[in-house]
């Protein structure tokens, strides 16, 4: 039997493709966050200057996982974003769409056939790390006193 292409995952029962096998695995330090980025796609493991204490567990530990959508074309649009308290969904054209899940610490990403190296690692990663920092964290009682009260004024 020929072995099928982890990109093309046609489980009807699964049209979000969140089941993907993402065997590719790199472990990351973005600021205070590690973050473990699981993919499809060999050319979609960032290439990041690396922190290497790995064993200090921060409690801000995030997950990415980036599919590689041999589906779908077309180039990178403007970000629309759509957020909540909970999650934000950005949609950039066919080219791009992620999910954030705060309360999990998860960014799923499926990025498009013809986002190249160049746009994926000078963006998309930038925007990825941006994302996983300016998360606010979940749990109220982590949050920084003057912080909720920045919150309330707003």
């Amino acid at each position: 039997m020929p072995p099928l292409s982890a990109s093309m995952c046609a489980d009807p029962l699964d049209i979000l493709r969140r089941f993907v096998p993402t065997p590719l695995k790199a472990m990351y330090r973005i600021g205070a966050t590690r973050v473990m980025v699981q993919t499809n796609d060999f050319s979609l493991i960032p290439t990041l200057l690396l922190g290497t204490n790995f064993d200090v567990t921060t409690g801000w530990d995030w997950e990415w996982k980036l599919v590689r959508d041999a589906g779908t074309s077309g180039p990178l649009e403007s970000p629309m974003v759509l957020t909540s308290e909970a999650l934000t969904v950005v949609e950039m054209g066919t080219a791009c769409l992620l999910g954030v899940d705060y309360e999990r610490r998860e960014l799923l990403a499926f990025i498009g056939e013809d986002i190249d190296a160049r746009t994926y690692q000078e963006f998309l990663v930038r925007f990825f790390c941006r994302m996983t920092n300016e998360a606010l964290p979940v749990d109220p009682l982590s949050i920084p006193a003057n912080a909720k009260e920045q919150f309330a004024n707003d």
